[in-house]
């Protein structure tokens, strides 16, 4: 059993479900299919399962009830909100964060020039440096992953005996196998990414080393401690931060593993798109000046 989560509501347990006619959602409670009892029933996460008990005994599974759901539910409890059920999708981000200095590390002079002109690329198409996308997706990615799976729960979430440093390691391995995903096909989105082939890059120790250059103001760099981290870890380490970020990669594609970022987006939870949990949100200093790694189109401090 991995993720095992028991949470007895004594009230009803109503979710939304859908009538016969088009946008006609009802709030249903659920039953026990065999006495009926509409309270005082029991939902149970285990691995990636979930199904309902009764207090006779019966236990059934419901479409509506999924694993996430109910680790939602006790997540929700535990902060004392109002323990409505968040049903069989991910609505909430469940990630520790770390509080730690967010400086960010400055830019190599010695970057790959074929690196420099997609990232420039890039940065024209979407406004944004590849590595601050990829990070977004990634705490998506992780944030919907968590609750889903039993094992990345035990492993990421505190109150399951989780680690918040490996939470956030995860996220940036999961960005940084994105980004070295997007710069091999060459492209233009990372929206464009399929997740399983992102596991590719996962399979050995280069993505240690990687250090996406970004753009001046505008950030798409690792932080400092990120660097530190990834370059002195020891092997077993990083074979935990490996592990994990791997596992919310699988638990992302095993359903329809061929599926692009884009196309998965409406299954996973929103998160602040400011960037201020990974880095300072400032002016962006960037400007036409001709010394930065994008040549006289983008310059940096």
């Amino acid at each position: 059993m991995q993720g095992l989560v028991r949470v007895l509501v004594a009230g009803e347990i109503v979710v939304a479900k859908y009538g016969d006619l088009i946008d006609d959602v009802l709030d249903v409670p659920l039953f026990c299919p065999r006495c009926g009892r509409t309270a005082g029933l029991t939902l149970v996460a285990d691995g990636r399962e979930a199904h309902l008990e009764c207090v006779e005994g019966h236990v059934w599974t419901d479409p509506e009830v999924a694993a996430c759901g109910v680790r939602q539910l006790l997540h929700l409890s535990a902060q004392g909100a109002p323990p409505r059920f968040p049903g069989a999708a991910v609505r909430i981000d469940m990630l520790p964060r770390i509080s730690e200095d967010r400086t960010l590390y400055p830019p190599s002079p010695d970057v790959p020039g074929r690196l420099l002109r997609w990232e420039g690329r890039v940065l024209t198409a979407t406004g944004t440096p590849p590595l601050t996308d990829c990070l977004h997706w990634a705490r998506r990615l992780c944030a919907w992953a968590l609750p889903s799976d039993g094992e990345l729960y035990e492993r990421l979430y505190p109150p399951a005996g989780g680690n918040a440093l490996d939470a956030h390691m995860a996220v940036v391995l999961v960005a940084l196998a994105l980004y070295a995903t997007a710069a091999a096909a060459d492209l233009a989105r990372v929206e464009q990414v399929v997740p399983d082939r992102a596991a590719e890059p996962l399979a050995g120790a280069e993505l240690r080393w990687l250090r996406p250059p970004g753009a001046g103001g505008l950030g798409g760099r690792l932080r400092v401690t990120d660097v530190h981290r990834l370059a002195t870890a020891a092997p077993e380490t990083y074979q935990r931060w490996r592990t994990a970020a791997r596992l919310v990669l699988a638990a992302n594609t095993d359903d329809r593993p061929a599926v692009p970022l884009a196309d998965r987006s409406g299954r996973l939870p929103a998160v602040a798109e400011d960037m201020a949990w990974y880095a300072p949100v400032g002016r962006p200093d960037v400007g036409r000046t001709g010394d930065g790694p994008f040549g006289a189109e983008w310059g940096r401090p």
